[in-house]
């Protein structure tokens, strides 16, 4: 009796130690998870990432382009461990500023946005609807 119930009082011993250990690793992995505010930042930089890769695909010589992704892959390396929030911060706006210039510089449109505010096409003018200049061609005289 005492050996079975010795060996039924081991694997019982055994099982719980078994599940402490499962707990705890599940603790482990919890405090893995990041909170919202990091997912949101992670998917903000993702979303930058590819919207320079996006942009550089406009550029019609292939040096630039892969000089543009080289240069886009070392700076996001660059700052890939940075823990001080407020250079992450200042980074992610640089990054803004200059992917929303390198759109300006190859013309592209970010399918996304409805419309760049900053356009002279956005221009409301009563007296022409569509932002035209002129009604007529300059080198036509009203005469005619």
């Amino acid at each position: 009796m005492s050996s079975s119930t010795t060996k039924g009082g081991r694997a019982f011993i055994h099982k719980i130690r078994s599940s402490s250990r499962h707990s705890s690793s599940r603790r482990n992995e919890l405090e893995k998870i990041p909170s919202m505010k990091d997912f949101i930042h992670r998917q903000k930089v993702i979303r930058q990432y590819r919207g320079f890769l996006r942009a550089l695909k406009m550029i019609s010589d292939e040096s630039f382009q892969e000089e543009g992704r080289k240069e886009v892959q070392q700076q996001f390396r660059a700052m890939k461990y940075e823990s001080d929030a407020l250079s992450v911060s200042m980074a992610v706006k640089d990054g803004e500023r200059r992917l929303k210039a390198l759109m300006t510089m190859v013309g592209y449109k970010d399918p996304h946005h409805k419309f760049d505010s900053d356009s002279w096409l956005n221009i409301v003018d009563e007296e022409d609807p569509r932002g035209r200049v002129g009604v007529q061609w300059p080198w036509k005289s009203k005469k005619e």
